[in-house]
């Protein structure tokens, strides 16, 4: 099956979540599938731009970037055309629509549009568009950036008709052209559904990663020691705040507790001394996977707003326990009790609490690191999730 793969994929050390998933699907494609990138297809002639204007217009009118006047929360910090067009325009734009024709639709069986919205043209004898998303802009707006329900409501119920009137095809917005919509986690299937998707269209498949050697789990452990670690590009929206807290108060009764933080936030903003801490402003995925999970005990998440959660997947792959927050779908990943523990958000004493009891009882860490595991191959290693993934695209192109 030849699919063409519509995917962010910057060239950048430190990559967010949408890159990741591209490069996974690249490296480990499902059985009988072969892939051709956008750009590749581009590059080669088996694609080409079309209806610039449309495409700039569809991407300015989407609304996932505050509208002007609403602080960016968590550092994140929007590129610069997008800062100059946010003055010209009463909304920032979401990820830019990817529009494009097909000279030889017959090339490929199937398109798989992975975050961005996507126009082909023309619709007639198109191949079958799978469109797959983390959670979708509802979380978005709502918890990333903060903005009221009403408002939320308004923005979108205006982008469906610009979006419906302009051909795009968008996971949320206009998806009754699609064949399917692919979500990772029951959090965003109701997010969904409650934005007006029929369950017709909707698939639950994982994100799924290549399961790390047993070998590899707890080889870099030091006897003596019990080291937390958490990787997070943007640290205040992981909750840094309360994790530093958390640990610092740890740090002080248990002076084997050790902390490795992989995130780009300056030293003095954590607030704590660093005694403990092990900084590190940035790791490719690579080294995060050589260095960091190999030498953990213990790994957290305690997100304030969270899409999916995949360095837990990532984690418990690791065989390691997991403290996270018990919002978005990180209670789809982690059981309560069984693969790790939860705690409220922003909440420094809980998760104080949280990792003081994995701290003391090493017989429970290594229960919930082994449950974690166990778990991870079954619903997350990409052989699983490759085998689901397949089945989209069959009943896709024979439906």
């Amino acid at each position: 099956m030849k699919v063409l793969l519509v995917g962010p994929d910057r060239a950048i050390a430190q990559v967010n979540g949408d890159d990741v998933v591209t490069r996974l699907l690249r490296a480990t494609p499902p059985a009988g599938v072969a892939y051709e990138t956008l750009a590749e297809a581009l590059a080669a002639g088996h694609a080409r731009r079309a209806r610039w204007a449309s495409a700039w217009l569809a991407s300015l009118v989407m609304h996932s970037r505050p509208p002007a006047g609403v602080a960016y929360g968590w550092g994140l910090a929007p590129p610069l055309p997008y800062r100059l067009l946010g003055k010209l325009l009463p909304d920032r734009p979401d990820e830019d629509v990817q529009w494009f024709d097909l000279p030889d639709p017959r090339r490929f069986d199937l398109i798989h549009a992975w975050s961005h919205p996507v126009g082909v043209g023309p619709r007639r004898g198109r191949p079958p568009v799978v469109l797959h998303t983390g959670t979708g802009n509802t979380d978005l707006l709502l918890n990333y950036y903060g903005l009221p329900p009403d408002t939320v409501a308004a923005l979108q119920a205006r982008d469906r008709r610009l979006l419906g009137a302009l051909g795009v095809l968008h996971d949320l917005y206009n998806a009754r052209d699609a064949a399917a919509v692919v979500v990772p986690s029951r959090y965003a299937w109701r997010h969904h559904v409650e934005g007006g998707v029929p369950e017709r269209l909707l698939r639950l498949v994982r994100i799924g990663f290549a399961a790390p050697p047993a070998a590899e789990v707890g080889r870099l452990r030091v006897p003596g020691e019990v080291r937390f670690a958490l990787v997070g590009h943007h640290f205040a929206r992981k909750g840094g705040r309360a994790l530093a807290l958390a640990f610092s108060r740890l740090r002080q009764a248990h002076p084997e507790a050790r902390l490795t933080i992989v995130s780009a936030v300056p030293a003095e903003q954590l607030g704590v001394p660093l005694d403990g801490i092990t900084l590190i402003q940035a790791l490719p995925r690579e080294a995060v996977y050589a260095e960091v999970y190999p030498a953990a005990d213990v790994y957290l998440l305690p997100s304030l707003a969270e899409g999916y959660g995949m360095s837990v997947v990532e984690a418990m792959g690791f065989g390691l326990p997991v403290i996270a927050s018990n919002i978005s779908a990180l209670p789809e990943l982690v059981a309560d009790g069984e693969t790790g523990l939860l705690v409220p958000p922003d909440d420094a004493d809980a998760l104080h609490d949280a990792m003081r009891q994995l701290l003391l009882d090493p017989g429970l860490r290594a229960r919930m690191g082994a449950a974690g595991r166990a778990r991870f191959l079954a619903e997350h290693e990409v052989g699983v999730t490759n085998a689901a993934l397949r089945r989209v695209y069959d009943e896709a192109v024979g439906g």
